[in-house]
């Protein structure tokens, strides 16, 4: 039997908490309101713990306006 090596780079408790969340979306389970608020929190606190090792992103901004300027 042929096996794929894991080459993600993700660490494997972040990937098997995702691997359940995808599972519970996919079988339509509804997500508590708790939930979205940890969520939220944590999304923020990466949000801010990436602007201080990487500064502020603008990648969007200047992606929109490229798109903007080649049509």
């Amino acid at each position: 039997m042929n096996t794929v090596d894991n080459t993600t780079g993700m660490d494997p408790t972040v990937k098997a908490k995702l691997q359940e969340a995808c599972d519970r979306v996919a079988r339509g389970e509804k997500i508590s309101q708790e939930e979205r608020k940890a969520a939220a929190a944590r999304i923020d606190k990466m949000r801010e713990e990436n602007a201080k090792i990487l500064g502020i992103q603008e990648v969007a901004v200047d992606l929109v306006g490229q798109s903007r300027d080649s049509r």
